[in-house]
């Protein structure tokens, strides 16, 4: 029992043998996996802005919006924050909220 703690420790503390690795020392080395097929030759999907760029043209970006996504989704938030904020202000009285509403400039 002892002994079989100890050798246990040992094997914890004290590097490797290598018998796990005795290929690397012999004279073969191991085999070589073999090779992967050729995926078949097929166009890859090309973008129209890409397209544009082989054909040396000005790639046009004028009707596309030049803010991300996800910037104009939490501007939209916060935007709908306000106007509940305003809607909850009005309900108690306090007059809260944009000067223009529809393009309507409001009486201050």
């Amino acid at each position: 029992m002892l002994r079989r703690s100890l050798r246990r420790l040992l094997a914890r503390l004290l590097p490797g043998t290598g018998t796990r690795r005795s290929w690397a020392t012999a004279e073969a080395p191991p085999p070589e996996p073999p090779p992967r097929p050729e995926p078949p030759a097929r166009p890859l999907p090309r973008s129209p802005y890409a397209r544009e760029a082989a054909e040396d043209r000005p790639v046009d970006v004028s009707g596309v919006p030049l803010a991300r996504p996800y910037y104009r989704a939490a501007e939209r938030c916060l935007l709908q924050a306000e106007r509940r904020l305003a809607l909850a202000l009005a309900l108690e009285g306090v007059d809260y909220g944009p000067a223009v509403i529809h393009g309507v400039a409001l009486p201050a």
